[in-house]
């Protein structure tokens, strides 16, 4: 919108030029210069087809967005002319904040959209500069495992459903490339990169197929913890809709996804939040729990064995200890 890019060139003025004295005066006449160049810019830009503009309400993203860059950590000895060029932002920043919040609050504001050739030009200069900007269909010959991978770190619900549907097609259909994405899941040895690839492809597939998949691979001896931790983090099941083995296996997999991240301190915390006996009762309940991982499972038993040990008994000897000062100041309540 307007305004947004409106700040973006006062932003990038004020960095550029350094006013004192009597320039800083006139700061506001050569911001509405820099107003009318935006203005001219854009209507070139419209003209060319590379952008549309049209009235509308902001989107709420761009309500609370910065108008100044935070202020950067200067290192100590710096020369104070220097940290003053380099120090925080302008003191009138929360006002402009505000000022600009009111405007794209009040009514419509003027919209500025990107055309197919604005996109297009825009990918180029991005790929110029050595960013990612991946363009629809240019996955079409990737592997399942990597076509996943991507969808999951780089693209949003729409352009995924797109890109599968690409990628479908140049597998012949539906059935056989279902089949090769599922076994990409399978083969992926990370429990918690296959819950990811399964659940970019659960939001991918078209109408509702997603949720079919997952609840097909309730009873697959491999996927079911998998499929069961995207079944209820998207709250498409409930608890009260597993039954009895499938809420253990969903108890093993979020501890073997704890575990596998590196999180040992956050599973035990996690586990001891219910108290000592239940930790051991989880520990027993996810080992025998038929969940496919057993070296997973055999990390956790060693968990269970060592570090999971040694915290619980820290923590008893903290609660005794905390118990005997508390009946000594009780007996010395009485004595007086």
């Amino acid at each position: 919108m307007t305004s947004r890019f409106a700040v973006s060139t006062h932003l990038a003025y004020d960095t550029r030029f350094l006013l004192t004295g009597e320039e800083l005066a006139q700061e506001q006449f050569w911001l509405r210069q820099a107003d009318a160049d935006l203005r001219e810019v854009l209507d070139t830009l419209e003209q060319f087809g590379v952008i549309t503009r049209e009235q509308g309400m902001a989107h709420p993203g761009f309500l609370d967005l910065p108008v100044a860059p935070p202020a950067p950590a200067l290192p100590p000895g710096m020369p104070p002319e220097l940290a003053a060029l380099l120090g925080p932002p302008a003191p009138d920043a929360p006002r402009r904040a505000e000022e600009l919040r009111g405007e794209l609050t009040a009514g419509p504001v003027e919209l500025i959209r990107l055309t197919d050739l604005g996109t297009h030009a825009v990918r180029l200069r991005l790929l110029a500069e050595g960013r990612n900007a991946p363009l629809v269909g240019e996955l079409t010959h990737a592997p399942a495992a990597g076509l996943l991978g991507v969808l999951a770190e780089h693209y949003d619900p729409a352009s995924a459903r797109l890109e599968l549907a690409a990628w479908t097609r140049a597998r012949g259909g539906p059935e056989a490339a279902l089949a090769e994405l599922v076994q990409a899941v399978r083969d992926t040895p990370w429990r918690t990169r296959a819950a990811a690839l399964l659940d970019v492809l659960t939001v991918a597939l078209p109408d509702g197929e997603g949720e079919r998949l997952l609840r097909s691979l309730r009873g697959d001896s491999q996927l079911a913890p998998t499929a069961l931790s995207v079944l209820t983090h998207r709250e498409i099941l409930h608890p009260d809709d597993l039954t009895g083995p499938e809420s253990l296996l969903v108890l093993a997999e979020s501890l073997l996804q704890l575990l596998e991240a590196g999180r040992e301190d956050a599973t035990i915390d996690s586990l001891l939040s219910q108290g000592r006996s239940k930790a051991s009762e989880a520990i027993a309940a996810a080992v025998a729990s038929g969940h496919p991982d057993q070296a997973g499972l055999a990390a956790l038993r060693s968990l269970a064995d060592g570090p999971l040990r040694e915290r619980s008994a820290q923590l008893g000897r903290l609660n005794a200890a905390r118990a005997r000062r508390s009946t000594a100041r009780s007996k010395g309540k009485r004595r007086r």
